[in-house]
């Protein structure tokens, strides 16, 4: 009898423990057995929570990442090279973007979000992503370059998206830039951070104002090659606008014929199956779950269903009963200044300084060496 193959798309957060979790269960008396490959764009996988760091010099791309073929080896996987487009579950395979078709008994998903209103034409041409996070090193040598090219008055740079990501990254390319360079941060709603505490977000504010970044609230019609432009008509300068816009589901999904949310992420049980098909598994930002739909996507999350997802998945190879996940009711939440400090945000407990960053230094540091 063949042993059942268990695809893996993408070496997000949870993936990464996956890994960890099946190189122990080769070793295990009485284990599982079963085939396993790895589908990822690149070899090495960018930990969201130190980019802000590492656009701001702050880190090394080796000190943000880590090598997935070594895991993948531990765990005595395939790791298959490529980005992965269309699902199939009525034939069990995912297509990749160059035509391949890679067959699954069992498939997870670990591919983080995509970002709204990218794939607009008028706002492709100009911007620059963000997601997937291996663009980051691209977006770091634009900003290496405009350094390199422009005296610091002369450098423009806008970020669009006033959520978390986009203010960390705001203050990231203040750094990079200088003092005297133009910082704009674009979003569309009255309130920036409007996840936050209202004491939160005015201590956030104030550093943005510290730091003479502007503030502009509209919706960005337009991004050409020097200036970003609002529905009001208004043109912001920017040599560079990065793009953070609210997060959406991978195209993927779409034509799968499995139910999503309205952003288009794949709905989940509390097992992280999809709610139509047991043989589909999802953690992190691409899925939803259908019980606790207002989970934020945040990395945190992917984390705490890392161990939840393994287990299922193994409980789907052994035909056993999967464990539920509940997703806790707050997180600690940690911004990265982009001046060797942080503002974090626990329990109603506020705090900005150099030793917030090290505490955020220090579990990011310690979360990827697990994995090293």
């Amino acid at each position: 009898m063949s042993r059942p193959r268990l695809l893996l798309v993408g070496a997000g957060h949870a993936h990464l423990e996956v890994l960890l979790r099946a190189a122990m269960e080769r070793r295990a008396k009485g284990g599982v057995a079963f085939d396993l490959a790895v589908i990822s764009p690149m070899p090495r996988q960018v930990y969201s929570g130190m980019v802000p760091g590492f656009l701001a010099a702050t880190y090394t791309l080796p000190e943000i990442s880590v090598e997935v073929a070594p895991l993948v080896v531990r765990a005595e996987g395939e790791l298959i090279e490529g980005s992965a487009v269309a699902l199939d579950p009525a034939r069990q395979v995912v297509r990749l973007a160059d035509g391949r078709e890679i067959g699954y008994d069992l498939v997870s998903f670990a591919v983080g979000s995509n970002t709204a209103g990218i794939d607009r034409p008028e706002i492709a041409a100009g911007a620059v992503p963000v997601k997937p996070l291996d663009r980051v090193i691209d977006l770091k040598t634009r900003l290496e370059r405009l350094v390199r090219d422009r005296p610091e008055p002369e450098r423009r740079a806008a970020v669009v998206g006033g959520g978390a990501a986009g203010y960390e990254v705001a203050l990231a390319i203040r750094t990079a830039l200088g003092k005297g360079a133009r910082v704009h941060l674009i979003e569309r709603e009255p309130r920036l951070l409007a996840e936050y505490p209202e004491r939160f977000r005015q201590k956030a504010l104030a550093v943005l104002a510290r730091r003479n970044i502007e503030i502009e609230t509209g919706t960005v019609e337009r991004v050409g090659s020097k200036s970003a432009i609002l529905s009001s008509g208004h043109e912001i300068p920017a040599d560079l606008t990065i793009w953070l816009a609210g997060a959406i589901g991978w195209p993927l999904f779409r034509e799968a014929d499995l139910p999503l949310d309205e952003r288009g992420f794949l709905l989940l049980d509390d097992s992280l199956r999809s709610v139509a098909d047991p043989k589909i598994f999802a953690a992190g930002d691409c899925g939803t779950l259908a019980s606790f739909p207002q989970t934020p996507k945040a990395g945190v999350y992917a984390v705490r269903q890392a161990p939840i997802l393994w287990e299922s998945l193994r409980a789907a190879l052994r035909s056993e009963r999967p464990p539920q996940y509940r997703p806790q009711t707050g997180f600690l939440s940690i911004l990265n200044l982009g001046d060797g400090r942080a503002l974090m945000h626990w329990k109603g407990l506020v705090a900005e300084g150099k030793p917030v960053f090290r505490l955020k230094d220090w579990i990011d540091r310690r979360f990827l060496a697990k994995y090293r």
